[in-house]
């Protein structure tokens, strides 16, 4: 899922805005991992970004729980905007 695709979803944009930064934070993952390619050996990626990788997750974590409260909380609502 790309942020473009969440913008043809039908959600609220608290709901859209969260998910857009957990993409965002998905994609850091990627690059720096890349990066530490370029000095590490491919095996070695991973040991080098442990500290890295477990606080993005961590936060990928926390930005899904923001997601899912936002969505249970306007599924609850006459007027809501989710899907």
């Amino acid at each position: 899922m790309t942020i473009e695709n969440l913008k043809n979803a039908k959600l609220s944009l608290v709901t859209a805005g969260y998910l857009g930064v957990y993409i965002k934070l998905s994609n850091l993952l990627g690059e720096v991992s890349e990066i530490t390619e370029r000095e590490y050996s491919p095996t070695d990626v991973d040991n080098v970004n442990d500290g890295f990788n477990k606080a993005i997750y961590s936060a990928l974590d926390e930005i899904l729980k923001l997601a899912a409260d936002s969505i249970a909380d306007k599924i609850c609502t006459d007027n809501n905007s989710e899907i």
